[in-house]
């Protein structure tokens, strides 16, 4: 009785631990697939995290470069009016490189502004009004450069600067202060200056061989500053010339 009793109790146990089995088996396969769902949900969510951040990015840089529209259009505009102004203000360095040399700075700047400026307005060409002839020709790079190999700083002087590097005949420089020699002389150290004077036994023959050498004008190599620039210099090198 008692042994019928505990088989019957077995079969129950055993049917109850089948049970317990099948359930612990969807448990399990369930914790499976519920794993899988959470990292395929954190694969999305940080995917959506970076796509965010790239939108974010985009946007960024539309509205960045929707301002850089309207700055590219404005230098645009600026670019082709100032290519239209081109001509009038080279007319304009050209007159001031070519004529204005031998004067003062307040009879340069009457050329400059009335004389010059006028008759490009009269003739229909544009230009910059009340253009900056030293700022259209070098920069200020180039004038700090100057300054440094001993060119005064002032107006007339940069100036001056101009007319001697810019030019494409011999500059003749009345310098009593010696400045503009100066100058010259430590900005043509590299290019082996040599200087001379009409006075000088072998003036003829020393032009001569640097012109052949060098024929191309200044600021090429070789320039002949004259030190001690005679009043009435005589057009001849060689006082014993005939006519």
């Amino acid at each position: 009785m008692a042994e019928g009793k505990l088989a019957n109790a077995n079969k129950r146990l055993a049917k109850a631990q089948e049970e317990l089995d099948a359930c612990q088996a969807d448990l399990d396969r369930m914790q499976v697939e519920f794993d899988q769902a959470m990292a395929s949900k954190q694969r999305i969510q940080q995917d959506a995290e970076a796509t965010q951040k790239r939108m974010d990015a985009a946007n960024r840089l539309i509205n960045g470069l929707a301002g850089e529209k309207r700055r590219w259009t404005a230098q645009s505009d600026a670019f082709a009016d100032e290519i239209k102004r081109l001509t009038g203000d080279t007319a304009l360095a050209c007159g001031f490189i070519s004529y204005v040399g031998p004067f003062n700075a307040d009879f340069r700047h009457l050329l400059l502004t009335e004389r010059f400026t006028s008759d490009c307005t009269a003739r229909g060409i544009p230009l910059t009004p009340n253009l900056d002839v030293t700022k259209f020709l070098v920069d200020e790079g180039t004038i700090g450069d100057w300054a440094l190999q001993g060119l005064p700083s002032d107006d007339l002087s940069v100036q001056n600067g101009i007319m001697v590097t810019r030019s494409a005949r011999w500059p003749l420089l009345i310098d009593p202060q010696g400045q503009g020699l100066s100058w010259i002389r430590t900005r043509e150290e590299l290019n082996q200056l040599r200087t001379t004077q009409l006075g000088d036994k072998r003036f003829r023959n020393q032009v001569r061989v640097r012109v052949r050498a060098y024929p191309n004008p200044y600021p090429y190599p070789y320039p002949y500053p004259n030190p001690n620039p005679n009043p009435n210099p005589n057009p001849n090198p060689n006082p014993d010339a005939k006519p």
